[in-house]
């Protein structure tokens, strides 16, 4: 997954889940379980190419994209941003 697919994963997400804008990189962090005080941050270091996205990280990406919700539902992603 290319960081503009990275980029368009999020707006896909955001509408599909029902938000109506694109999600924030740190929801997108807490949807796949990364961890640590940003979990955006991963995200934000994707999408500018800094590191590459492989493994269970872009394996959970396409399944979202493919219609499964988060296991908590998207309630996890909420937090004070």
């Amino acid at each position: 997954m290319t960081p503009a697919e990275l980029h368009t994963a999020r707006s896909t997400l955001g509408l599909m889940w029902g938000l109506g804008r694109r999600l924030k990189a740190s929801e997108l962090g807490r949807a796949l379980g990364l961890t640590g005080r940003d979990p955006g941050q991963s995200i934000i270091n994707y999408e500018r190419g800094k590191t590459p996205i492989r493994g269970s990280t872009l394996r959970l990406i396409r399944v979202y994209l493919n219609g499964t919700l988060p296991p908590d539902g998207i309630s996890c992603i909420y937090k004070d941003d």
